[in-house]
């Protein structure tokens, strides 16, 4: 069960060193907590990485920030993911170490990689092969030998017979989308400086109908300004802008920023919106901590004491060709699953996990043209397909949250009414629900209510 308390995630963290054999990088979780290194834990597809280390030891340093607070430099957004991802994991090794056989060398695997992606995907299999095992006594789960491509993640034995499982993860997000964010990070500057130039406080919504690579510059500045000079929305063939003038506020306490809080309460965002994202820049004052002043670093901080102006952007793109593009799963990689299971066996179960982005929506369409073209290539044949996809959240009230859809296909060999495993991060807490609608799910309240 993943919780919040101290006792769960402490106990997570000092349970995941026990199984590796490792111990928390005690110097560089205080380096990172007072500001230091305030990329370290930062995806490698968002910013360029200064600091090279096993994942494993980021998703500890995370998990260990989050008990320590208050700190000089808390990012609540990332400190979520290794928050829940710690209690995961160590949960699954438990299943793993005392019910899996052949798991030496994923365990190495994971105590070595340096880059995310690759490291949840190898946690992913972990995950998937300790439901299999703890959710039947009879059953003995065995990861494979990686010997060829063609070789399954584990197999498991039944009385039933035996069943061969892949688990397929895709990137948390694609270079398409990294690259988008970095060219509308780039269109803006001119704009954003604008702005911060003439002391004006603003927050400025713009939707982008084209791609923002078509667009000048001086052509976004240029609608801006008349935006700000009329204040009204203008839209032309290209983008659509509403400025909003911000008045100067107080701060009465140290603010966390950035934050759910700020981000809600001061522009109105969410992550869970239809905005791709948003983009700020501020002249600001950060608070410092006692314990690093006259430290010989230029620490950062994530904790507002005073904010003289800023400028933030709620972008989006509307052109449905790029959210189609940014949409699309690779089916490559999901035929290329569904062959290593066929060189073994037609009873077989591929589980796929892709994360969610809110701003572009759910997935069923692509899910269901997949689909299709099972249907339509007929050379196919499996027992199951389960889409494992995920939505992680930090509420407004700094809540942590993670839900998870499960999206059942039944092939022609598939052995009963139902998949044998459907939700492997949440166990079955959704389960008793149902699946919700194909490719969509349920829709959860948020965690705050």
């Amino acid at each position: 069960m993943i919780t919040f308390s101290e006792r769960d995630v402490s106990t997570a963290i000092s349970g995941i060193c026990q199984k590796f054999g490792i111990t928390l990088n005690t110097t560089l979780q205080q380096e990172y907590q007072n500001g230091k290194h305030p990329t370290l834990l930062t995806y490698e597809k968002v910013d360029k990485i200064t600091t090279v280390i096993p994942v494993i030891q980021k998703y500890l340093i995370g998990a260990q920030t989050f008990l320590n607070q208050p700190c000089q430099f808390y990012d609540i957004y990332r400190s979520c993911r290794h928050v829940i991802f710690t209690q995961i994991l160590n949960n699954a090794l438990d299943v793993i170490i005392n019910k899996v056989n052949n798991y030496d060398l994923k365990l190495e695997r994971l105590r070595q990689e340096t880059r995310y992606d690759p490291f949840e995907s190898i946690l992913y299999e972990v995950v998937v092969a300790a439901n299999y095992a703890s959710s039947s006594d009879d059953k003995t789960v065995n990861f494979l030998d990686e010997s060829s491509s063609e070789t399954p993640d584990f197999e498991v034995l039944s009385e039933n017979g035996k069943m061969y499982v892949e688990c397929k993860k895709f990137d948390r997000a694609k270079d398409l989308v990294s690259d988008l964010r970095n060219v509308v990070r780039d269109k803006l500057k001119l704009t954003m400086n604008f702005f911060l130039t003439i002391r004006q406080s603003s927050l400025l919504e713009i939707s982008f109908h084209i791609d923002p690579q078509l667009i000048s510059d001086t052509k976004i500045r240029d609608v801006c300004l008349e935006s700000f000079k009329t204040g009204t929305p203008v839209t032309i063939k290209e983008i659509t802008v509403n400025v909003k003038c911000l008045k100067k506020q107080e701060l009465h306490d140290f603010t966390l920023y950035p934050s759910p809080k700020y981000f809600w309460e001061r522009y109105g965002y969410r992550d869970k919106s239809e905005w791709a994202g948003i983009i700020c820049a501020l002249n600001a004052r950060y608070a410092h901590h006692k314990s690093v002043i006259g430290s010989d670093y230029s620490l950062s901080s994530t904790w507002l004491d005073e904010v003289d102006y800023e400028c933030a952007v709620k972008w989006k793109v509307t052109d449905e060709k790029i959210i189609l593009s940014q949409k699309r799963l690779g089916y490559t990689r999901l035929f290329k699953g569904l062959s290593q299971l066929q060189s073994k066996s037609f009873n077989s179960v591929l589980h796929v996990w892709y994360e969610r982005d809110s701003s572009i929506g759910h997935r069923k369409g692509e899910l269901l043209d997949f689909f299709n073209r099972l249907a339509l290539n007929s050379k196919d044949i499996f027992g199951w397909i389960i889409f494992n996809e995920t939505s992680l959240d930090v509420s407004v009230d700094g809540r942590f949250d993670l839900i998870e859809y499960a999206h059942p296909i039944g092939g022609p060999h598939a052995k009963s009414k139902h998949p044998p495993i459907t939700t492997v991060f949440v166990g079955n807490d959704n389960n008793e629900l149902g699946f919700g609608e194909f490719g969509i799910g349920h829709k959860f309240p948020d965690i705050d209510q």
